[in-house]
């Protein structure tokens, strides 16, 4: 008992303290195994977080790294970038897991990242339009417009202007002078008209006229004879009857020899009324048809006038038009450097298309001509009535006595009228031979510029011979097949493309003119393009200058060998540029189509010279004339000196030497850029290289699928990601993420 008293007789604090020590130690464990936990999440969070960093830089790195892997020969010769190399698949994989990989043996690893998945899926490729010509701008961005400025604007543009002037010039002769050449030609029918209706008229009663000559100087016979017949005829009837008598008295008959002779000139005296008669009908006939031909003549001539007035009216429209156009800029650069046209030329030209305004007729002329032809017609009338009045004149001569007077009078009146028509209207008439000469009054030169438009045909038909000679090679077996085999190319890639097919043409006009009008208005537009492109055509500049930096031209001493005889290599791929350009498929058709359009440039630069060379001949269509043959001679001698020595001066006013490249690169300007020729230059590179671009690509995108052990507590990572969006999916004790990458050559 004493025992027990003892241990009962501690304090109240000390049992206190001693009843609550339990107690602190389960809430000390609670929090610390909360804390725990908390810490344990948040190393697993961390791990994560560092984790998906670590796999999207890595997938970000293996894109990158697979489209490093070009092809070195491709971007070497023609500056495109495809993927080459290694599989894609194979280095994405290894670039992603060497982003990853461990410390090495033996050393703490803090993210333990394993790669479940990777894939690489690569498209857009090089045969895509898009995707080529961009690839175009990213080469020649930086380098295009200085090429170009440098090498082809600084030296045409001082031409510009003046080829624009003479393109004004031309078009305004021309058409003056087919509406000229049209006027002419309706004067001349209305003039054919006149003549052919005062020789009708005549024809129709010249005759007639002769043989009322001889109706009237016979007629006094014809009344003496005819009376005469008439008297013989009634002695021979009184005897007769007298003899009848006789008989009826039953007397003897009076002997025949004693009967009175009868008519002496029945013969004569008839053949006299039935020519009468016949002329009556001859004269009578003759006016109705003069009445008839001096209609449709009236007709039919003042259709002409009326044509040639309808033309002389399009000229004054021509002149007026040209009058209203606003004048041309000028930007080239200051005379007197040797680089631009002088101003005193180009005044010239327009001098010229002022003096056009000559070649108008004023509208007094037709008026005076209508009238011309008005009183042509009633005159011819005024025959018809007289052969009219004559023909019933005549009619009344059978059987007649004192008609002479009104014989004579008549046919002396048609006499008169016949010979006043005739002397205004027949061969040589007076009106007929000052109308010719109003003619001839405005056609003074026009003997002269026909005999140039000969020359002008002569010198075409030598410049057609040239031209024709460069397309004369067929090539060889191999060199149509490569020809085959590139179009055949060409072909594929624009169907791929959706685009629609464009036939290229290599005509030449067989009309001098036809050819010249043509040449000068393609190269006003080419110097518009050239313009446009220097302030910012990008895409056809930049088309333009990678074509001849990047692919061949046809080197004009090939071609000087090839017209000699030689044995001259028509690779297509000797000629990369031309056939991009053209697209003939055949090994000469497009060297032929970039010499034959390089003949029309020249054509127009010299025609604009010969139009200022020309002018001191005056007359306006003489000189459109002259200056054609000019123009034509002179680019035929252009085309000989490029082929022999590879260059040409610009122009005689311009001492700038121009090159075939230079020229190229105009067309390029012109023709270049579209849906086909960019499937032809995919062509030629496929072609040359042996790919297919459809299978050259340029875009990569890449996809990873990593996971990381959990060390703590998956279960609840688990519930956790169902609960809220952890960026990944927890698969046993692992947390698995999936990042894509791209990258391209654009």
């Amino acid at each position: 008992m004493e025992g027990l008293h003892n241990r009962d007789e501690r304090s109240p604090d000390a049992r206190r303290i001693q009843g609550t020590a339990g107690s602190v130690t389960i809430y000390f464990i609670a929090v610390t195994a909360a804390f725990i936990l908390l810490t344990a999440l948040l190393i697993d969070f961390a791990r994560v977080a560092a984790f998906r960093k670590q796999t999207e830089l890595a997938v970000k790195s293996g894109a990158r790294s697979t489209m490093s892997s070009f092809d070195p020969i491709i971007y070497a010769r023609y500056g495109l970038f495809i993927r080459g190399g290694e599989q894609a698949n194979e280095l994405f994989r290894e670039t992603v897991e060497g982003n990853t990989a461990s410390q090495g043996e033996g050393a703490f690893t803090f993210l333990d990242t394993k790669w479940e998945a990777t894939e690489v899926t690569e498209s857009r490729p090089l045969a895509t339009h898009e995707v080529f010509r961009r690839q175009i701008l990213e080469e020649m961005k930086y380098k295009a417009p200085i090429d170009l400025t440098l090498e082809v604007a600084s030296r045409f543009r001082g031409v510009s202007g003046a080829v624009k002037e003479a393109t004004r010039t031309v078009d305004l002769l021309e058409k003056m002078r087919k509406a000229y050449d049209r006027r002419e030609s309706a004067f001349d029918e209305a003039l054919s008209k006149q003549r052919e209706q005062g020789s009708t008229v005549q024809q129709l009663v010249a005759s007639e006229v002769g043989s009322m000559s001889g109706i009237v100087g016979s007629y006094e016979d014809y009344v003496v004879k005819r009376l005469d017949d008439e008297a013989r005829r009634k002695s021979v009837q009184s005897w007769e009857e007298e003899q009848r008598k006789r008989e009826e008295n039953g007397e003897e008959p009076d002997d025949e020899a004693n009967k009175p002779e009868g008519p002496r000139y029945e013969a004569e005296v008839a053949a006299y009324e039935a020519s009468a008669r016949s002329l009556s009908v001859s004269l009578s006939q003759s006016a109705a048809a003069i009445r008839v031909e001096t209609d449709r003549f009236l007709r039919e001539a003042n259709e002409a006038v009326t044509k040639a007035k309808t033309a002389n009216d399009e000229m004054k429209a021509y002149i007026d038009q040209a009058n209203s156009m606003p004048q041309i800029s000028n930007n080239e650069p200051s005379e007197g450097d040797g680089s631009g046209i002088d101003s005193g030329h180009i005044e010239t030209m327009k001098e010229l298309r002022k003096s056009a305004e000559d070649l108008v007729l004023e509208p007094a002329f037709f008026d005076h001509y209508f009238d011309e032809i008005r009183t042509q017609h009633m005159k011819a009338l005024m025959v018809a009535s007289e052969a009219a009045s004559c023909s019933s004149l005549v009619a009344s001569v059978p059987g007649s006595t004192g008609m002479g007077s009104s014989l004579q009078s008549g046919y002396s009146k048609m006499q008169s009228m016949l010979n006043e028509f005739g002397a205004a209207y027949g061969s040589g008439g007076t009106i007929l031979a000052a109308r010719k000469a109003t003619f001839e009054a405005h056609r003074s030169h026009d003997n002269e510029r026909k005999q140039e438009e000969e020359k002008a045909k002569t010198a075409w038909s030598g410049a057609s011979n040239f031209l024709g000679s460069l397309s004369g090679n067929s090539g060889s077996a191999e060199e149509k097949e490569a020809f085959e085999r590139t179009s055949a190319l060409y072909a594929s890639n624009r169907e791929w493309n959706l685009a629609e097919e464009e036939h290229a043409t290599a005509t030449r006009a067989n009309d001098p003119s036809d050819g010249r009008d043509a040449a000068m208005s393609a190269t006003s537009g080419l110097m518009d393009i050239l313009e446009d492109s220097v302030l910012g055509a990008r895409d056809q500049l930049y088309f333009s200058e990678y074509t001849m930096s990047r692919l061949s031209h046809y080197d004009p001493g090939f071609v000087k060998e090839m017209l000699g005889g030689g044995d001259t290599s028509l690779n297509i791929h000797l000629q990369e540029a031309e056939y991009i350009l053209y697209g003939i498929n055949n090994p000469a058709g497009n060297i032929a189509a970039a010499y034959g359009e390089i003949f029309a440039l020249r054509l127009a630069v010299r025609t604009m010279e010969g139009l200022i060379e020309c002018r001191a001949m005056g007359h306006p269509l003489l000189v459109l004339a002259a200056a054609l043959v000019y123009g034509i001679t002179k680019a035929l001698l252009d085309m000989n000196l490029l082929i022999n020595t590879g260059k040409i001066q610009l122009s005689k006013y311009i001492k700038v030497d121009t090159y075939y490249t230079d020229y190229l690169r105009l067309f390029m300007l012109v023709h270049g850029g579209s849906a086909n020729q960019t499937s032809r230059t995919i062509a030629v590179v496929e072609h040359a290289s042996g790919l297919d671009f459809r299978k050259a690509y340029t875009y990569a995108s890449g996809e990873g699928s990593a996971s990381i052990r959990l060390w703590f507590f998956p279960g609840l990572l688990k519930v956790m990601g169902r609960m809220g969006n952890l960026g990944g999916t927890v698969k046993g004790n692992r947390y698995e993420a999936t990042y894509s990458a791209d990258s391209s050559y654009q």
